[in-house]
């Protein structure tokens, strides 16, 4: 049984989640605020957030950094305001994906369910050398999903590992936006969608030495992103 912690003000939206959850067999927690959220992170250990983007206290930008200080666990955030500038900046502290307020409860549980669904790479069929990727100071192993730079740990999201796997996996070949979308997420395109230059840039902060001027993935103006291997 999967727990999933709702981090929300709203107490009739986290009630009304929570009923419509638990008939799938998911186990919820609620926080009503920022601070109980980060409490409840430690003592509930959840294999989910969803995460208001507008609270009290600590607001859901400031609660994803100190998640993700600590934790890998799949965040999706939840925003009245489906402005582009708002959902971007929710993807660049850590969130992996978002709905805006109101939204569909059967299309929450299909976000659920995609998010808590780790993928593994094509033909993965064993934890050998051949399985890991390397590519200079980087290594990534598809098996335990992890990824080393200089043989240090990089703590990733499970969007941030699935988006190098993909590059690092065909380095040269340049993926478009629209490419890398379809690939990672299991919803409709959005017209100018923008979530994949977050992903990107937060990526870039954790795996570059200088993220304003990557030496791994680099931006194909016009086009996507490629990984460059030499």
């Amino acid at each position: 049984m999967n727990k999933i912690l709702i981090i929300d003000d709203d107490a009739r939206l986290v009630k009304n989640v929570s009923t419509y959850l638990k008939d799938f067999n998911y186990r919820t927690e609620a926080a009503y605020n920022g601070t109980e959220g980060l409490k409840k992170m430690g003592s509930f250990s959840p294999d989910l957030v969803i995460l208001d983007l507008m609270m009290p206290e600590i607001d859901g930008l400031d609660v994803c950094r100190e998640i993700r200080k600590t934790s890998c666990v799949p965040v999706i955030m939840l925003t009245a305001r489906g402005e582009e500038p708002d959902i971007v900046a929710g993807l660049e502290v850590g969130a992996d994906d978002y709905l805006t307020k109101p939204f569909s409860l059967r299309e929450l549980q299909a976000r659920i369910k995609a998010r808590l669904r780790r993928p593994a790479p094509p033909n993965e069929v064993s934890e050998t050398k051949e399985d890991i990727l390397s590519c200079r100071d980087i290594s990534l192993n598809p098996s335990k999903r992890e990824v080393l730079k200089k043989g240090s740990p990089l703590t990733l999201t499970g969007t941030e590992f699935n988006l190098l796997w993909m590059m690092m996996s065909q380095p040269g070949i340049v993926f478009s936006r629209d490419k890398l979308l379809d690939e990672l997420r299991d919803r409709e395109l959005e017209p100018f969608d923008r979530s994949v230059d977050a992903h990107i840039s937060h990526l870039r902060k954790k795996l570059e030495d200088s993220p304003k001027n990557p030496s791994y993935i680099i931006t194909v103006w016009g086009t996507g992103y490629k990984f460059i291997a030499e």
